[in-house]
């Protein structure tokens, strides 16, 4: 039974690349380029903000400034998985990305609602006003298409190797030029008499922050849970193994996530009348079959059982 090519490269393609190192390293580079940019962007922005007296454009740099941080932990987590097994952490280090992920958006929360608390003292207080409004027009501007440019190389990297931290970072990039252009169009609506526009626009920024949080937290604790529900992941690695001969059935598939990687377990009827040897040997082939042919799946620990009723022949579904 041959192992349809396209279905192959569709799964390669979600669950990673064959060179782990590659993949953490390609998004370790782009992450400490996040840093800087996103720090750079961040101060200039809030500099600005004091000068201009607009409550967006110091939300958006605070956002800039947290957005940074959240870049520099996705780094350090991205160094750290690259660390060898030990025999304290006998499986890596692959979900140290996933709690960084975590506590990245936890994290977001707090800064969610300090640019809220600021943002409605702004639209409370009559005597708010935005001055320079052009030129925090323009630092919005700037700073809104640096990120996106960044956010979009990031996204592409973290798809490309499945690293769940540095797709968090990336929605997070993206949100911040978002954010750009949110205050943006606040402070160019506040530029024409309607003030209480600019802290709206904290406020809306605030709210966006917020809900990038909740999908992070989301996905990263069901992670860490080693909850695992792809059907389509499931059926592919269900069809690798029903292809070798001297398969007689399948049961006991279990899969979760380890980082951007997938790993499990899985029982395996074989014929009663083979040796153990010869049941053994059936189970290393499939491992290798599993590996070779669905690269993102890790490792897929395979045990043999013999058929024990007679009539009981049917692959699983």
């Amino acid at each position: 039974m041959d192992y349809p090519r396209q279905k192959l490269a569709s799964v390669q393609l979600r669950y990673g690349s064959r060179d782990d190192t590659e993949g953490f390293e390609a998004g370790g580079r782009i992450a400490k380029a996040s840093v800087w940019t996103l720090l750079a962007l961040g101060i200039v922005e809030i500099a600005f903000s004091q000068l201009s007296g607009s409550i967006a454009l110091l939300a958006d740099g605070i956002d800039s400034i947290s957005d940074a941080v959240v870049s520099f932990f996705v780094w350090t987590a991205l160094r750290f998985t690259l660390k060898r097994p030990t025999d304290r952490f006998q499986y890596g280090y692959y979900k140290v990305e996933s709690f960084t992920a975590l506590l990245t958006a936890i994290s977001l929360i707090g800064i969610s609602s300090f640019i809220f608390y600021r943002s409605y003292r702004a639209l409370i207080d009559p005597r708010h006003v935005v001055v320079l409004p052009q030129t925090a027009l323009i630092v919005l501007l700037i700073a809104g298409t640096i990120s996106l440019y960044r956010a979009l190389q990031m996204r592409q990297i973290a798809n490309r190797y499945n690293l769940l931290s540095l797709k968090i970072d990336a929605k997070n990039s993206i949100k911040d030029a978002t954010s750009s252009y949110v205050a943006f169009v606040s402070v160019l609506v506040a530029s024409f008499g309607f003030l209480q526009a600019d802290a709206v626009g904290g406020l809306i920024i605030a709210v966006y922050i917020l809900s990038v949080a909740y999908v992070a937290i989301r996905e990263s604790s069901l992670i860490l849970l080693d909850a695992f529900h792809d059907p389509e992941l499931t059926r592919e690695v269900e069809k690798v193994i029903q292809s070798n001969k001297d398969v007689r059935g399948i049961r006991n598939l279990r899969l979760r996530r380890a980082g951007p990687f997938i790993v499990g377990t899985i029982d395996v009827i074989v014929d009663t009348n083979m040796t153990v040897g010869q049941a053994h040997e059936v189970a290393m082939q499939l491992q290798s079959s599993v590996k070779d042919r669905i690269t993102g799946l890790r490792r897929l620990v395979v045990t043999t059982s013999p058929v024990l009723d007679p009539h009981d022949h049917q692959l699983s579904e």
